[in-house]
């Protein structure tokens, strides 16, 4: 009969930690969609794009501190910074947005952004000819914009930085000198070629939306970990106390063994959500206008993600909790070996539910070969074996044997 208690209890620990990634994933989800986090990355990128040097200070620590600010508040990011305030105020950008709350969008196309760089040099009247490449040429040089007039009284901040440069034409020119050096680069590399330089626009857009993925990733497990560590408070998941409570009880483990089985088949179909889950972040070009209607989706669906988490409370780790006796029931001690549990569960669910799932597979896998195995090998130890009798004729000298 199967019995290998440090996988059963590896099972049951990863099992857990999937089911409240899942809920800590959905809770970061709406977070992420109702603070608008990708937009904001995306903000951030285009920042370090037209206006480096204007964003960071010599304290590290401090623009790691305020990049977790400004994405948890609504920070006027473009308050002089008018390169940025120009990209903003382009009305392909204003009508990417959905309205004046998420005034910027999540998604952007690394031709939409070539196009408004060119708009911003050149200005919209942009024939294709070499005429372009050299007004171009010559707003690089001069540090020089092509300003959009804006006259509504919007809530939208880059169009509120507009006004103010349009009440002040004398600070209209002002390209970061960085910006500007790598902008001169790329025209001298263009070659007069206005598609070239587009193209290497976009290369440059697409390059960096590649790091801002980093980024947005990194500001999701960050995320992840603070919610973790709520769920893990809030529900007294501490891994070392189940951990200590699957390795004295069979029978727990079995139970436990049984409802991640039981879980995995009627969940088959969630592999592919959560690899979709695993990846995202910010793109560009690929897979633009799927993302961009996923985002407006993501708006939308506040509603169905409390369901989710609701029913994932309510059945999945209602029925966990129960077995395990989770919660803070009378003489429950808490201490520091508490702390340090849910500080270990914390961890575990900022890894995410896509590799917890994935990884909950392999061991229901490994686990049931093993138990092939060992239910074949007591088979064949339990099989009759062939028996020799001898049995001794009556005549002097003969034997028989059967």
């Amino acid at each position: 009969m199967f019995n290998n208690t440090a996988l059963d209890v590896v099972i049951g620990l990863v099992f857990i930690f999937l089911l409240y990634s899942l809920l800590a994933s959905i809770v970061q989800e709406i977070i992420a969609t109702q603070l608008a986090f990708r937009s904001k990355v995306l903000e951030k990128a285009i920042l370090r794009m037209l206006e480096d040097g204007k964003i960071t200070t010599k304290y590290p620590l401090f623009d790691r501190i305020k990049g977790f600010w400004q994405m948890i508040f609504r920070v006027n990011r473009l308050k002089d910074k008018k390169f940025a305030a120009n990209f903003y105020g382009h009305p392909l950008i204003k009508y990417l947005a959905e309205d004046n709350w998420y005034s910027k969008p999540g998604y952007l196309s690394s031709a939409n952004f070539s196009k408004i760089i060119v708009d911003l040099l050149n200005g919209i009247n942009t024939t294709g000819s070499s005429a372009d490449m050299r007004t171009i040429q010559h707003s690089v040089n001069a540090a020089t914009l092509k300003l959009i007039p804006v006259t509504t009284n919007s809530a939208n901040p880059a169009e509120h930085a507009l006004q103010e440069q349009a009440e002040n034409p004398t600070a209209q020119c002002d390209i970061n000198p960085n910006t500007k050096l790598f902008l001169q680069s790329l025209v001298a590399e263009a070659q007069g070629d206005l598609n070239k330089f587009k193209a290497l626009l976009e290369d440059w857009f697409d390059e960096t939306m590649q790091r801002a993925s980093g980024w947005y990733k990194r500001y999701v497990q960050a995320i992840l970990f603070c919610i973790g560590l709520t769920i893990a408070i809030s529900f007294n998941v501490d891994t070392i106390r189940i951990a200590q409570k699957l390795t004295k009880d069979p029978k727990l483990r079995e139970q436990m063994v049984q409802q991640a089985g039981i879980w995995l088949e009627k969940n088959q179909q969630m592999n592919e959500q959560l690899q979709q889950m695993k990846s995202s972040g910010l793109e560009s070009t690929a897979g633009y206008r799927n993302l961009d209607s996923i985002y407006k989706v993501q708006v939308k669906r506040t509603d169905t993600l409390f369901h989710s988490a609701k029913t994932l409370v309510n059945t999945d780790i209602t029925k966990v909790n129960n077995i395990l006796g989770l919660g803070y029931p009378k003489g429950t001690p808490v201490g520091f070996t508490s702390f340090i549990g849910w500080l270990i569960t914390a961890l575990a669910i900022s890894l995410g539910a896509p590799f917890w799932f994935d990884l909950l597979s392999k061991l229901m896998r490994v686990r049931g070969a093993l138990k092939n195995t060992d239910d074949k090998t007591a088979a064949a130890t339990t099989a009759v074996a062939p028996v020799t009798v001898t049995v001794n004729s009556t005549k002097p000298g003969e034997e028989a044997v059967g």
